[in-house]
């Protein structure tokens, strides 16, 4: 029951928050299949090479790690979604379509720049759940930190481990 109100006050807070430019860029031609295929990228066609340009002005230091970390487990509620490890699996995330990104994926990081990732933080993703964070939930400067965390996420041994909770708080 408890999970129910939760996940229709999800998507009520998804429709309102969705960005202007993000919902005048889902396009009705997209298809299930493309908006799950980790190959197609998040970012419209049309806003992809100046998202490719952005480069993280956030230096990936143990500590700025650790706080992009506390960010997605605690203030930004990323976790919610893609659960505590960034696998996607997250509570609100059940029965998203297309499921919430898993951030443990190698092959994802190959493919996304971080500009890519900002941009979908910043904006929303068109043809998903995932509404636009910055500056409306998160500042754009914990976005850009988030972004560094994401990158350690499939790579265990880059993990931050001091000053930064294994758990949601």
């Amino acid at each position: 029951m408890v999970l129910g109100v939760v996940l229709i006050l999800f998507y009520g807070v998804t429709i309102l928050l969705t960005s202007t430019t993000v919902r005048s860029t889902n396009s009705p031609n997209r298809s299930a299949q493309q908006a799950a295929d980790i190959t197609v990228p998040r970012v419209p066609l049309e806003f992809l090479a100046t998202a490719k340009a952005m480069n993280n002005p956030v230096a990936p230091t143990p500590e700025n790690l650790a706080r992009g970390k506390r960010v997605f487990t605690s203030t930004g509620a990323c976790y919610t979604c893609h659960g505590v490890e960034g696998k996607g699996d997250g509570p609100a995330g059940v029965g998203l379509f297309p499921p919430p990104r898993d951030f443990t994926d190698t092959r994802f990081h190959e493919l996304r720049t971080d500009g890519e990732l900002f941009w979908v933080v910043r904006y929303g993703s068109p043809g998903s759940s995932m509404f636009a964070y910055a500056p409306q939930i998160i500042t754009e400067e914990d976005a850009w930190h988030v972004v560094g965390y994401l990158q350690t996420l499939s790579d265990p041994a880059r993990r931050p481990q001091a000053d930064a909770p294994s758990t949601p708080s």
